[in-house]
């Protein structure tokens, strides 16, 4: 009769399989992305691990049968581990990484053929994995201020996952340089029993985590104008409310700047929509390397804008209309061999009532605009500061 735990790695081979599949599905359907390849390679990695357990029997050297399954167990952690550092853009260099796995493979390897010590053999490559789950764990919950959920759990599962080979590692530590069969039992138990329960919990939330990532990746397309990759009306209102919310608490004078280009439309008859659409996309790119990274710009339609800013002083928001109405006046717009000359107007309220709705605040500031407009084009005009 089969041991018990020959079924549960029949389990863990069929499953990495499945999650290898999982991945490298999602690497081609996700635009290719590097860090679902790594998940890919890293669960095939682990699925190798747990043949190389299964077929124990046919190999002829113990130790040969040894130093593969720790080099494929450290491949696995580092590809999972590096995947992660992909996706959170943490600035860890893959030499560094590899590095720490080929150090534990070389004392891997010493203390099986070299200096041969059962406690350290069975030890240290455990204790290479757990170190490259924990540099996992944090990379994971420090990649945004607030972690999403499937980002805690699988953070919190690969905690787990290292406590538990820490525990495995330490146990057989323990034995020193000969065989402790009472050691050895526990070694198995946490083996076969813990480590098998969190690497599946494991797996399971980095998917979920990736699911998370599509989510929101389709949430802010549902959010984004995709001419000129500003928020779309939708978007702003949705982001509007909360920043405007948050700038206030911080006693952060909050106003709204709206804003349009002059006769958009003369523009669109002479050089042609392909003109016109040139014109938007180089303009708001100009924009934005002007203003804040915590600034929100909305697209509110055709040629108009909205800017929400939050400054210390009510003159600084002055000041930023002012100098966005001047470079777009002094910047010529690039389009095939000619160049187009484009203005704008401005229309600037100031925000100090927390209660305000964004739709009333935008239309305050479009007849601030509307002013600019009728008194000339190419101005800036600002809205007395309202209470409500």
């Amino acid at each position: 009769m089969e041991s018990p735990f020959t079924y549960i790695l029949i389990t863990l081979f069929f499953s990495s399989i499945l999650l290898s599949i999982i991945f490298l599905m999602t690497w081609q359907t996700m635009g290719k992305q590097k860090y679902a390849l790594m998940f890919s390679l890293s669960f095939l990695a682990s699925s190798v691990l747990w043949a190389n357990s299964l077929f124990k029997s046919l190999f002829l050297s113990h130790n040969l049968y040894w130093m593969i399954g720790c080099s494929v167990s450290m491949l696995s952690v580092l590809l999972g581990t590096w995947g992660h550092c992909l996706r959170t853009n943490t600035k860890i260099n893959p030499a560094t990484l590899l590095s720490l796995g080929v150090f534990g493979m070389a004392l891997t390897y010493y203390f099986t053929y070299i200096s041969p010590h059962l406690g350290l053999r069975m030890s240290l490559y455990l204790y290479i994995d757990v170190v490259l789950l924990m540099i996992t764990s944090v990379v994971i919950i420090q990649h945004r201020i607030k972690s999403r959920p499937a980002e805690i759990g699988a953070s919190a599962l690969h905690f787990i996952f290292a406590v538990c080979l820490f525990i495995a590692a330490s146990i057989a530590l323990a034995q020193g340089k000969d065989m402790d069969v009472e050691l050895i039992k526990w070694y198995a138990i946490v083996n076969f029993t813990a480590l098998p329960a969190a690497y599946v919990g494991m797996s399971v939330f980095v998917i979920y985590m990736l699911a998370s990532d599509l989510a929101e990746e389709m949430k802010l397309l549902a959010m984004t104008d995709l001419l000129t990759n500003c928020l779309n009306r939708r978007g702003f209102y949705i982001q509007a409310k909360q920043t405007m919310l948050e700038l206030q608490k911080q006693q952060q004078h909050v106003c709204l700047i709206y804003w349009d280009i002059d006769k958009f439309k003369a523009i669109n008859d002479q050089f042609g929509h392909a003109g016109g659409d040139q014109v938007l996309i180089s303009i708001t790119q100009l924009i934005k390397l002007h203003i804040k990274k915590d600034d929100l710009i909305g697209r509110m339609g055709g040629e108009e804008f909205v800017i929400l800013v939050g400054r210390s002083h009510y003159q600084d928001a002055i000041n930023v209309a002012e100098r966005l109405r001047a470079i777009i006046n002094h910047t010529p717009i690039p389009f095939g061999e000619q160049k187009i000359n484009v203005t704008a107007s401005f229309g600037v309220v100031e925000l100090n009532d927390q209660n305000i709705p964004i739709e009333q605040a935008i239309d305050l500031a479009d007849t601030a605009l509307y002013q600019a407009k009728s008194s000339g084009r190419n101005k800036v005009v600002f809205s007395e500061p309202q209470s409500f």
